[in-house]
């Protein structure tokens, strides 16, 4: 068993999403044989998901693994719940979030990784309440969801504002007519 994978349905479990535990679970059950630790421990947790989640927990903390990897496979789960419309931009923001909570404090997780998945929701905030157009919120919205482009704090506040027109340009609008 993948730590990534342990790691990915600890987060789902944490945030209420259980897509795909049971299948992975089961699939660990038929295919090792003698079964490992891990899966006799998940096996004996039932449907209690707090206990579930302490192990699956404690199995990740042992050894390393690639966050990156969790990070873009939740990317992709997003991405497919956008697109199939089983998931609003506004549910897609505020579970992201919530994974990204549950990963740990801003200070301590990576904010390369986890930094979109965090601000994107108080960004979507930002957008309803008007202070951000909806074009910028989409822009960096989709950017991440389509092709894991980070949230760039610059682009949101300043993407398709008006530029200034130089002195230069308005002598020659107002030459030409």
């Amino acid at each position: 068993m993948k730590r990534e994978d342990a790691f990915y349905h600890k987060l789902m479990l944490m945030t209420g999403l259980d897509d795909g535990y049971d299948e992975w679970l089961n699939y660990y059950l038929e295919s090792e044989n003698p079964l490992s630790n891990i899966v006799l421990e998940l096996a004996c947790c039932g449907s209690d998901i707090n206990k579930t989640i302490s192990v699956l927990h404690n199995f990740c903390m042992e050894q390393p693994f690639d966050e990156a990897v969790v990070c873009d496979r939740l990317r992709a789960y997003f991405q497919d719940a956008y697109y199939t419309n089983r998931m609003s931009k506004e549910e897609i923001s505020s579970t992201m979030y919530r994974l990204a909570l549950n990963v740990g404090d801003p200070g301590d997780f990576d904010i390369h990784l986890w930094g979109s998945m965090y601000y994107l929701d108080n960004y979507y905030s930002l957008a309803k309440d008007g202070i951000i157009s909806w074009d910028n919120f989409d822009f960096a919205f989709f950017s991440y969801l389509d092709n894991g482009i980070p949230v760039d704090s610059n682009r949101i506040w300043n993407h398709n504002q008006k530029q200034k027109v130089s002195f230069v340009d308005k002598i020659k609008r107002m030459l030409k007519g």
